[in-house]
């Protein structure tokens, strides 16, 4: 099995290669470092097109010359350079080869630091992949480290949904804890609003009771090596970003959030979904989730 790390020139690629060498390290698989040379189609007969496809293969061998040094000979791992219309597609390409688990990139150079930024490659690739897709966090570092906790955002909307059984799943592969988190963004003033428009009269520790509830329904205990030892939390702030930071969260920790599909994408991010996403400090697991009729 194999985790595909998107490279990309400077600081992006670099936190993609640091995601996907921990989740590899954690998983015992391995790892193929890809770079992706646009080559346009049909060929431009101008001269200029030639050299910058010259600059671009210079500058992907360069990349990986980088990461293999970086790699040294910890973990299994193969490099290639692929040539496709576009970096996405390119990519798209290697997600479909028989073998590949998971794809890992980095987040959009103009995102916050520490924070995770949806760039226009990883949002073509989301809506095209069936093949679950991490994103690493703004200058996020693994520094050797292990995948130690994966968190669920969870919501009364993934009770019906595959999401946790999902998650504890990836959590066993990884030799991680387990933790579900829902998150509540409400404004300063009296806090009006809710997680959700079912729990809007509940306080935080009610909602947490109701969550835990949620949990043992979704999972029944004994299911899973780490189903009885899950943990729940809540998350509440003015905003999201602050719902997200009430959390506690440290080297090594996962945020797996779910996503619906549809006929015109493979990975469909509610509104909430992408603000918790958007905030999160940690790398988080793009989870294709299914709902029992």
């Amino acid at each position: 099995m194999t985790v595909v790390v998107g490279l990309t020139p400077g600081e992006r690629g670099t936190a993609a290669l640091h995601l996907g060498t921990m989740m590899a390290r954690s998983a015992g698989e391995r790892v193929l470092v890809a770079t992706v040379v646009p080559t346009p189609w049909p060929p431009s007969p101008f001269p200029g097109e030639a050299e910058y496809l010259r600059y671009a293969e210079q500058t992907a061998d360069q990349s990986l010359a980088r990461a293999r040094t970086q790699l040294g000979g910890e973990l299994a791992a193969d490099f290639v350079v692929r040539h496709a219309r576009s970096v996405s597609s390119g990519l798209l390409e290697l997600a479909g080869e028989q073998g590949v688990t998971l794809v890992v990139l980095g987040s959009s150079s103009a995102g916050l630091l520490g924070r995770v930024g949806l760039s226009g490659v990883a949002e073509r690739i989301l809506h095209s992949t069936h093949v679950p897709v991490m994103l690493a966090p703004r200058g996020f570092s693994s520094a050797g480290t292990r995948a130690t906790r994966v968190t669920v955002a969870f919501g009364p909307s993934d009770e019906r949904s595959d999401l946790l059984q999902r998650s504890a799943a990836l959590a066993d592969g990884l030799g991680a804890g387990l933790r579900v988190a829902s998150f509540a963004s409400r404004p300063v003033t009296g806090f009006s609003g809710s997680i959700e428009s079912s729990a809007e009269d509940l306080v935080v520790h009610q909602w947490a009771r109701q969550l835990e509830t949620m949990i043992g329904a979704a999972m029944p205990a004994g299911e899973g090596a780490v189903a009885t030892q899950v943990e729940a939390v809540v998350g509440q702030g003015s905003s999201w970003s602050d719902a997200i930071a009430a959390v506690p969260w440290g080297a090594g920790d996962l945020l797996t959030v779910g996503a619906s599909s549809s006929v015109v994408s493979s990975f469909l991010l509610g509104s909430h979904a992408s603000k918790i996403v958007r905030n999160s400090p940690v790398p988080v697991y793009l989870m294709p989730r299914s709902v029992a009729d």
